[in-house]
Protein backbone atom coordinates (compact mmCIF):
# COMPACT_ATOMS: atom_id res chain seq x y z
CA UNK A 1 0.00 0.00 0.00
CA UNK A 2 1.82 3.16 -1.28
CA UNK A 3 -0.67 5.88 1.03
CA UNK A 4 -3.00 6.91 2.92
CA UNK A 5 -6.80 7.04 0.95
CA UNK A 6 -6.06 9.09 -1.95
CA UNK A 7 -2.71 7.64 -2.78
CA UNK A 8 0.18 9.46 -3.04
CA UNK A 9 -0.73 12.31 -0.38
CA UNK A 10 0.00 9.95 2.78
CA UNK A 11 3.13 9.08 3.91
CA UNK A 12 4.33 5.38 3.67
CA UNK A 13 4.18 2.89 6.53
CA UNK A 14 8.24 3.14 7.19
CA UNK A 15 7.90 6.85 7.24
CA UNK A 16 4.86 7.20 9.60
CA UNK A 17 6.97 4.86 11.88
CA UNK A 18 9.79 7.40 11.95
CA UNK A 19 7.72 10.14 13.19
CA UNK A 20 7.05 8.44 16.59
CA UNK A 21 10.32 8.77 18.17
CA UNK A 22 12.04 7.49 21.42
CA UNK A 23 11.15 10.09 23.59
CA UNK A 24 7.00 10.44 22.28
CA UNK A 25 6.79 6.90 22.73
CA UNK A 26 8.32 6.71 26.31
CA UNK A 27 5.97 9.88 27.40
CA UNK A 28 2.91 7.86 26.82
CA UNK A 29 3.47 4.54 27.84
CA UNK A 30 6.14 4.89 30.77
CA UNK A 31 5.21 8.25 31.85
CA UNK A 32 1.78 8.33 32.19
CA UNK A 33 0.01 9.48 34.81
CA UNK A 34 -2.23 5.78 34.54
CA UNK A 35 0.57 3.49 34.76
CA UNK A 36 -0.06 0.52 31.98
CA UNK A 37 -0.21 -3.12 34.28
CA UNK A 38 3.36 -4.29 32.94
CA UNK A 39 2.16 -7.24 31.13
CA UNK A 40 -0.24 -4.97 29.39
CA UNK A 41 2.57 -2.61 27.86
CA UNK A 42 1.93 -1.63 24.21
CA UNK A 43 4.61 -2.91 21.70
CA UNK A 44 5.43 -0.07 19.72
CA UNK A 45 6.42 -1.29 16.20
CA UNK A 46 3.63 -3.63 16.60
CA UNK A 47 1.09 -0.75 17.53
CA UNK A 48 1.94 1.63 14.70
CA UNK A 49 1.97 -1.09 12.07
CA UNK A 50 -1.52 -1.89 13.04
CA UNK A 51 -2.15 1.74 13.43
CA UNK A 52 -1.06 2.41 9.84
CA UNK A 53 -2.96 -0.42 8.22
CA UNK A 54 -6.03 0.25 9.82
CA UNK A 55 -6.16 3.80 8.84
CA UNK A 56 -5.12 2.83 5.23
CA UNK A 57 -8.35 0.38 4.91
CA UNK A 58 -10.09 2.81 6.88
CA UNK A 59 -10.88 0.72 10.09
CA UNK A 60 -9.67 3.09 12.43
CA UNK A 61 -12.18 3.90 15.21
CA UNK A 62 -11.46 5.83 18.36
CA UNK A 63 -10.72 3.52 20.96
CA UNK A 64 -11.97 5.03 24.66
CA UNK A 65 -10.37 6.37 27.15
CA UNK A 66 -8.36 4.48 29.08
CA UNK A 67 -9.54 6.75 32.26
CA UNK A 68 -10.68 9.91 33.05
CA UNK A 69 -8.51 11.49 35.89
CA UNK A 70 -10.06 14.02 37.83
CA UNK A 71 -7.91 17.37 38.76
CA UNK A 72 -8.62 20.28 41.08
CA UNK A 73 -9.00 23.25 38.53
CA UNK A 74 -9.49 26.12 41.42
CA UNK A 75 -11.76 25.87 44.57
CA UNK A 76 -12.73 22.26 44.72
CA UNK A 77 -14.13 22.78 40.55
CA UNK A 78 -13.41 19.65 38.77
CA UNK A 79 -11.35 19.38 35.59
CA UNK A 80 -11.63 16.11 33.72
CA UNK A 81 -8.76 14.57 31.55
CA UNK A 82 -8.61 11.84 29.57
CA UNK A 83 -6.08 9.31 29.32
CA UNK A 84 -6.16 7.87 25.94
CA UNK A 85 -4.60 4.60 24.70
CA UNK A 86 -1.51 4.45 22.45
CA UNK A 87 -3.13 4.39 19.49
CA UNK A 88 -5.21 7.34 19.84
CA UNK A 89 -2.59 9.31 21.00
CA UNK A 90 -0.29 8.22 18.06
CA UNK A 91 -3.34 9.19 15.86
CA UNK A 92 -3.36 12.51 17.16
CA UNK A 93 -0.29 13.04 17.21
CA UNK A 94 0.11 11.84 13.41
CA UNK A 95 -2.50 14.68 12.38
CA UNK A 96 -1.58 17.56 14.05
CA UNK A 97 2.26 16.75 12.66
CA UNK A 98 1.03 16.33 9.01
CA UNK A 99 -0.98 19.70 9.48
CA UNK A 100 1.45 22.12 11.76
CA UNK A 101 3.48 23.16 8.71
CA UNK A 102 0.02 24.94 7.78
CA UNK A 103 -1.97 25.71 10.66
CA UNK A 104 0.98 27.52 12.21
CA UNK A 105 0.60 30.79 10.11
CA UNK A 106 -0.36 34.59 10.87
CA UNK A 107 1.23 34.41 14.09
CA UNK A 108 0.22 37.97 15.97
CA UNK A 109 2.87 39.16 17.96
CA UNK A 110 2.70 38.67 20.86
CA UNK A 111 0.95 35.84 20.94
CA UNK A 112 2.03 32.01 22.36
CA UNK A 113 0.58 28.46 22.13
CA UNK A 114 1.30 26.88 19.21
CA UNK A 115 4.34 25.64 20.16
CA UNK A 116 4.53 21.81 20.68
CA UNK A 117 5.71 19.30 18.05
CA UNK A 118 8.76 21.37 16.89
CA UNK A 119 5.93 23.83 15.48
CA UNK A 120 7.91 26.86 13.18
CA UNK A 121 5.93 29.18 15.57
CA UNK A 122 8.88 28.97 17.98
CA UNK A 123 11.36 30.11 15.83
CA UNK A 124 9.22 33.33 15.41
CA UNK A 125 8.62 33.70 18.67
CA UNK A 126 12.50 33.51 19.74
CA UNK A 127 13.35 36.09 17.19
CA UNK A 128 10.71 38.33 18.35
CA UNK A 129 12.27 38.21 21.84
CA UNK A 130 16.15 39.05 20.84
CA UNK A 131 14.61 42.31 19.24
CA UNK A 132 13.88 43.34 23.22
CA UNK A 133 16.55 44.00 25.75
CA UNK A 134 15.13 43.87 29.45
CA UNK A 135 15.69 47.22 31.15
CA UNK A 136 16.33 44.74 34.14
CA UNK A 137 17.63 41.55 33.78
CA UNK A 138 14.69 38.32 33.99
CA UNK A 139 15.52 35.00 34.48
CA UNK A 140 16.67 32.87 30.86
CA UNK A 141 15.51 29.54 32.52
CA UNK A 142 11.95 27.96 32.65
CA UNK A 143 10.32 27.59 36.02
CA UNK A 144 10.33 23.66 35.47
CA UNK A 145 11.60 21.46 33.00
CA UNK A 146 8.61 21.40 30.37
CA UNK A 147 8.50 23.06 27.51
CA UNK A 148 5.36 25.12 27.98
CA UNK A 149 6.39 26.49 31.07
CA UNK A 150 9.66 27.77 28.55
CA UNK A 151 6.78 29.51 26.87
CA UNK A 152 4.81 30.53 30.00
CA UNK A 153 8.47 32.09 30.70
CA UNK A 154 8.38 34.11 27.04
CA UNK A 155 4.93 35.45 28.19
CA UNK A 156 6.15 36.56 31.22
CA UNK A 157 9.29 38.47 30.12
CA UNK A 158 6.27 40.33 26.97
CA UNK A 159 4.26 41.35 30.05
CA UNK A 160 7.42 43.02 31.74
CA UNK A 161 8.73 44.54 28.55
CA UNK A 162 6.02 46.20 27.29
CA UNK A 163 4.75 47.23 30.57
CA UNK A 164 7.58 49.79 30.53
CA UNK A 165 6.16 51.90 27.77
CA UNK A 166 5.18 54.58 30.16
CA UNK A 167 1.65 55.22 28.14
CA UNK A 168 0.58 51.92 29.55
CA UNK A 169 -1.01 53.00 33.03
CA UNK A 170 -4.09 50.59 32.73
CA UNK A 171 -3.56 46.70 32.86
CA UNK A 172 -6.14 44.09 32.37
CA UNK A 173 -5.57 40.47 32.78
CA UNK A 174 -8.45 37.86 31.64
CA UNK A 175 -9.28 34.50 30.20
CA UNK A 176 -11.70 32.45 28.29
CA UNK A 177 -14.67 30.43 30.32
CA UNK A 178 -14.40 26.69 29.40
CA UNK A 179 -11.94 27.55 26.23
CA UNK A 180 -10.83 24.08 25.45
CA UNK A 181 -14.70 22.45 25.75
CA UNK A 182 -16.41 25.25 24.08
CA UNK A 183 -14.64 25.16 20.35
CA UNK A 184 -17.17 24.68 17.51
CA UNK A 185 -15.56 22.03 15.94
CA UNK A 186 -17.24 22.48 12.37
CA UNK A 187 -16.07 26.31 12.87
CA UNK A 188 -12.74 24.67 13.86
CA UNK A 189 -12.70 22.39 10.98
CA UNK A 190 -13.97 24.97 8.20
CA UNK A 191 -10.62 27.50 9.46
CA UNK A 192 -7.98 24.09 8.83
CA UNK A 193 -9.69 23.69 5.49
CA UNK A 194 -9.34 26.92 4.35
CA UNK A 195 -5.85 26.81 4.93
CA UNK A 196 -5.13 23.59 3.49
CA UNK A 197 -5.30 22.00 0.13
CA UNK A 198 -6.38 18.71 -1.60
CA UNK A 199 -3.52 16.57 -0.24
CA UNK A 200 -4.41 17.66 3.05
CA UNK A 201 -8.42 16.19 3.07
CA UNK A 202 -8.06 12.61 4.28
CA UNK A 203 -5.66 13.75 7.73
CA UNK A 204 -8.17 16.64 8.05
CA UNK A 205 -10.76 14.30 7.97
CA UNK A 206 -8.81 11.45 10.47
CA UNK A 207 -8.84 14.07 13.36
CA UNK A 208 -12.10 15.56 12.64
CA UNK A 209 -13.35 11.81 13.07
CA UNK A 210 -10.94 11.16 16.46
CA UNK A 211 -12.51 14.54 17.50
CA UNK A 212 -16.32 13.79 16.83
CA UNK A 213 -15.63 10.41 18.59
CA UNK A 214 -13.05 9.65 21.10
CA UNK A 215 -15.47 10.35 23.90
CA UNK A 216 -18.47 7.89 23.37
CA UNK A 217 -18.61 6.04 26.68
CA UNK A 218 -20.30 9.36 27.90
CA UNK A 219 -21.49 10.77 24.71
CA UNK A 220 -22.53 7.38 23.39
CA UNK A 221 -22.59 7.21 19.94
CA UNK A 222 -23.78 10.94 18.78
CA UNK A 223 -21.18 13.07 17.32
CA UNK A 224 -19.26 16.11 19.64
CA UNK A 225 -19.99 19.34 18.06
CA UNK A 226 -17.88 21.23 20.66
CA UNK A 227 -14.87 20.51 22.63
CA UNK A 228 -11.29 19.57 22.33
CA UNK A 229 -10.00 16.66 24.73
CA UNK A 230 -7.94 18.50 27.58
CA UNK A 231 -6.18 15.43 27.26
CA UNK A 232 -2.59 14.02 30.10
CA UNK A 233 -0.37 15.33 27.13
CA UNK A 234 -2.17 18.48 26.08
CA UNK A 235 0.34 19.32 22.90
CA UNK A 236 -1.70 18.40 19.89
CA UNK A 237 -4.95 20.04 21.53
CA UNK A 238 -2.80 23.53 22.22
CA UNK A 239 -2.01 24.06 19.20
CA UNK A 240 -5.75 23.70 17.63
CA UNK A 241 -6.56 26.14 20.06
CA UNK A 242 -4.58 28.62 19.38
CA UNK A 243 -4.67 28.23 15.33
CA UNK A 244 -8.55 28.59 16.44
CA UNK A 245 -7.87 32.20 18.26
CA UNK A 246 -5.42 33.86 15.59
CA UNK A 247 -8.77 35.64 13.88
CA UNK A 248 -9.74 36.73 17.13
CA UNK A 249 -5.51 37.45 17.91
CA UNK A 250 -5.83 39.76 14.62
CA UNK A 251 -8.60 41.71 15.51
CA UNK A 252 -7.34 41.93 19.41
CA UNK A 253 -4.20 43.69 17.59
CA UNK A 254 -5.88 45.99 15.70
CA UNK A 255 -8.44 46.96 18.35
CA UNK A 256 -5.33 47.75 20.56
CA UNK A 257 -3.24 49.48 18.06
CA UNK A 258 -6.40 51.95 17.60
CA UNK A 259 -5.85 52.74 21.06
CA UNK A 260 -2.09 52.97 21.38
CA UNK A 261 -2.69 50.09 23.68
CA UNK A 262 -0.92 46.29 23.99
CA UNK A 263 -2.40 42.51 23.64
CA UNK A 264 -1.01 39.51 24.78
CA UNK A 265 -2.08 36.31 24.89
CA UNK A 266 -0.62 32.88 26.42
CA UNK A 267 -3.20 30.04 25.30
CA UNK A 268 -6.52 31.73 26.58
CA UNK A 269 -4.84 33.99 29.56
CA UNK A 270 -4.63 37.63 27.84
CA UNK A 271 -3.58 40.94 28.76
CA UNK A 272 -3.81 44.28 27.69
CA UNK A 273 -2.30 47.24 28.53
CA UNK A 274 -3.77 50.29 27.92
CA UNK A 275 -3.74 54.19 28.69
CA UNK A 276 -6.48 54.15 30.73
CA UNK A 277 -8.95 52.69 32.45
CA UNK A 278 -11.78 53.26 30.16
CA UNK A 279 -9.84 52.41 26.91
CA UNK A 280 -9.16 48.74 28.87
CA UNK A 281 -12.80 48.48 29.26
CA UNK A 282 -14.01 49.82 25.98
CA UNK A 283 -11.55 47.09 24.25
CA UNK A 284 -12.60 44.34 26.60
CA UNK A 285 -16.12 44.91 25.94
CA UNK A 286 -15.28 44.25 21.67
CA UNK A 287 -13.47 41.09 22.62
CA UNK A 288 -16.27 40.27 24.51
CA UNK A 289 -18.70 40.45 20.80
CA UNK A 290 -15.87 39.15 18.69
CA UNK A 291 -15.03 35.91 20.93
CA UNK A 292 -19.20 35.48 20.74
CA UNK A 293 -18.61 34.87 16.92
CA UNK A 294 -17.10 31.51 17.58
CA UNK A 295 -18.90 30.60 20.38
CA UNK A 296 -16.61 32.01 23.27
CA UNK A 297 -17.03 33.89 25.69
CA UNK A 298 -14.75 35.63 28.63
CA UNK A 299 -14.64 34.37 31.57
CA UNK A 300 -16.30 37.04 33.68
CA UNK A 301 -15.29 35.91 37.10
CA UNK A 302 -11.05 36.31 36.09
CA UNK A 303 -11.30 39.55 34.45
CA UNK A 304 -8.36 41.42 36.93
CA UNK A 305 -7.78 45.12 37.17
CA UNK A 306 -4.12 46.50 38.01
CA UNK A 307 -4.48 50.55 38.53
CA UNK A 308 -0.51 51.14 38.62
CA UNK A 309 2.61 49.39 37.33
CA UNK A 310 3.34 48.49 40.48
CA UNK A 311 0.56 46.90 41.29
CA UNK A 312 0.97 45.02 37.86
CA UNK A 313 4.40 44.27 38.48
CA UNK A 314 3.98 42.63 41.86
CA UNK A 315 1.33 40.45 40.86
CA UNK A 316 3.47 38.55 38.43
CA UNK A 317 6.38 39.09 41.16
CA UNK A 318 9.00 40.12 38.66
CA UNK A 319 11.32 41.51 41.73
CA UNK A 320 11.13 37.58 43.33
CA UNK A 321 12.15 35.74 40.12
CA UNK A 322 14.83 37.97 39.38
CA UNK A 323 16.39 37.44 42.77
CA UNK A 324 16.04 33.63 41.68
CA UNK A 325 17.43 34.01 38.48
CA UNK A 326 20.73 32.12 39.98
CA UNK A 327 20.48 29.32 42.42
CA UNK A 328 24.73 29.90 42.94
CA UNK A 329 23.57 33.07 43.92
CA UNK A 330 22.72 32.03 47.93
CA UNK A 331 22.33 35.70 48.75
CA UNK A 332 19.93 36.91 46.10
CA UNK A 333 17.90 33.67 46.46
CA UNK A 334 17.46 34.05 50.00
CA UNK A 335 16.46 37.98 49.46
CA UNK A 336 13.82 36.62 47.28
CA UNK A 337 12.58 34.12 49.64
CA UNK A 338 12.45 37.06 52.22
CA UNK A 339 10.32 39.31 50.12
CA UNK A 340 8.10 36.23 49.29
CA UNK A 341 7.33 36.10 53.20
CA UNK A 342 7.31 39.75 53.47
CA UNK A 343 4.39 40.19 50.70
CA UNK A 344 2.23 37.11 51.98
CA UNK A 345 2.77 38.65 55.39
CA UNK A 346 1.65 42.01 53.87
CA UNK A 347 -1.18 40.22 51.62
CA UNK A 348 0.04 41.53 48.40
CA UNK A 349 -1.85 40.25 45.38
CA UNK A 350 0.80 37.86 43.23
CA UNK A 351 1.15 34.63 42.15
CA UNK A 352 2.65 32.91 45.36
CA UNK A 353 2.12 29.31 44.59
CA UNK A 354 4.41 30.02 41.46
CA UNK A 355 7.07 31.71 43.09
CA UNK A 356 6.92 28.99 45.96
CA UNK A 357 7.43 26.13 42.50
CA UNK A 358 10.28 28.50 41.76
CA UNK A 359 12.27 28.61 44.93
CA UNK A 360 11.58 24.60 44.67
CA UNK A 361 13.09 24.37 41.34
CA UNK A 362 15.94 26.45 43.31
CA UNK A 363 16.80 23.98 45.79
CA UNK A 364 16.28 24.04 49.58
CA UNK A 365 19.64 23.36 50.64
CA UNK A 366 20.48 27.51 49.71
CA UNK A 367 18.28 28.27 51.45
CA UNK A 368 19.17 29.74 55.50
CA UNK A 369 18.36 27.84 58.73
CA UNK A 370 15.88 30.98 59.57
CA UNK A 371 13.73 30.74 56.49
CA UNK A 372 14.04 27.07 55.77
CA UNK A 373 11.62 26.36 58.53
CA UNK A 374 8.72 28.76 57.59
CA UNK A 375 9.47 27.20 54.39
CA UNK A 376 9.25 23.71 54.85
CA UNK A 377 5.32 24.96 56.84
CA UNK A 378 4.28 26.37 53.52
CA UNK A 379 5.16 23.28 51.31
CA UNK A 380 3.45 21.10 53.93
CA UNK A 381 0.70 23.33 53.70
CA UNK A 382 -2.31 20.29 52.93
CA UNK A 383 -4.03 22.89 50.23
CA UNK A 384 -0.49 23.62 48.65
CA UNK A 385 0.48 20.34 48.69
CA UNK A 386 -2.35 18.25 47.30
CA UNK A 387 -2.61 20.17 44.23
CA UNK A 388 0.89 19.77 43.21
CA UNK A 389 2.15 17.28 40.80
CA UNK A 390 5.04 14.63 40.53
CA UNK A 391 7.99 17.01 39.51
CA UNK A 392 7.54 19.30 42.71
CA UNK A 393 7.07 16.05 45.15
CA UNK A 394 9.78 15.15 43.45
CA UNK A 395 12.22 18.11 44.28
CA UNK A 396 11.08 18.61 47.62
CA UNK A 397 11.66 14.76 48.26
CA UNK A 398 15.00 15.04 46.93
CA UNK A 399 16.06 17.75 49.43
CA UNK A 400 14.88 15.97 52.80
CA UNK A 401 17.27 14.17 54.06
CA UNK A 402 14.44 12.73 56.37
CA UNK A 403 10.66 12.31 54.90
CA UNK A 404 8.99 11.14 57.85
CA UNK A 405 6.79 14.33 58.18
CA UNK A 406 6.08 14.83 54.44
CA UNK A 407 5.21 11.16 54.15
CA UNK A 408 2.74 11.40 57.20
CA UNK A 409 1.21 14.82 55.82
CA UNK A 410 0.35 12.86 52.42
CA UNK A 411 -0.83 10.30 53.86
CA UNK A 412 -3.25 11.80 56.17
CA UNK A 413 -4.92 12.76 52.73
CA UNK A 414 -5.79 10.14 50.75
CA UNK A 415 -9.18 9.40 52.61
CA UNK A 416 -9.71 13.49 52.17
CA UNK A 417 -9.01 14.38 48.77
CA UNK A 418 -11.90 13.73 45.90
CA UNK A 419 -9.03 14.05 43.01
CA UNK A 420 -7.88 11.04 41.46
CA UNK A 421 -5.31 13.34 39.89
CA UNK A 422 -3.78 13.60 43.79
CA UNK A 423 -4.09 9.75 44.22
CA UNK A 424 -2.31 8.81 40.78
CA UNK A 425 0.73 11.15 41.64
CA UNK A 426 0.63 10.06 44.94
CA UNK A 427 0.91 6.37 43.99
CA UNK A 428 4.06 7.23 41.58
CA UNK A 429 5.94 9.11 44.30
CA UNK A 430 6.09 6.75 46.76
CA UNK A 431 6.33 3.83 44.06
CA UNK A 432 9.90 5.66 43.76
CA UNK A 433 10.49 7.20 47.55
CA UNK A 434 8.74 4.42 49.73
CA UNK A 435 9.43 1.31 47.66
CA UNK A 436 7.19 -1.09 49.92
CA UNK A 437 5.35 -0.16 53.08
CA UNK A 438 3.28 2.53 52.10
CA UNK A 439 -0.58 2.08 52.12
CA UNK A 440 -0.97 1.24 48.65
CA UNK A 441 -3.97 -0.85 48.51
CA UNK A 442 -5.61 2.24 50.42
CA UNK A 443 -4.85 4.36 47.82
CA UNK A 444 -6.15 2.01 44.85
CA UNK A 445 -8.93 1.55 46.77
CA UNK A 446 -9.41 5.71 46.92
CA UNK A 447 -8.46 5.52 43.15
CA UNK A 448 -11.52 3.43 42.14
CA UNK A 449 -13.75 4.98 44.71
CA UNK A 450 -13.23 8.31 42.29
CA UNK A 451 -13.54 7.11 39.14
CA UNK A 452 -15.67 8.53 36.92
CA UNK A 453 -18.54 6.29 35.53
CA UNK A 454 -21.95 6.35 34.22
CA UNK A 455 -24.39 6.49 36.31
Amino acid sequence: MRGLVYQNYMISKTEFLNLFAGSFWKKIIDETLVPYPSNKKPKKIETLEKLHDDIVHRHYYPGLPREYVVFDKHNCVSRIVPVFDSRENCTYYFCIKQLEQTIAVNRVEGTFGGWSLGNPIRKREEEELEELTPPSPIPQNSYNPFKWSQNWKEFQKRAYLYSKNPNHCFFLKFDIANFYDTINLSLLEDKIRLFTNSKDAFVIDLLFHFLRNWNRRFERYSQKSVGIPQDEVGDCSRILANFYLQDYDAFMKAECNKYGACYLRYSDDQIIMTPSEEVAYEILFEASKELFKINLNINSSKVSSFYSRDEFYKYWAFEIFELLDDPKDVDKVNQGIELYFKWLDGRVYFRHDSVLRRIVSVGLSVVKPHLKYRLMSALYEPKFLIAQDYWLLNKVAQCLPDRTDIFNTLDEQIPKVRFSSFHYTLLKFYKRYRKSGFPETEIIKRIDELTLRLT
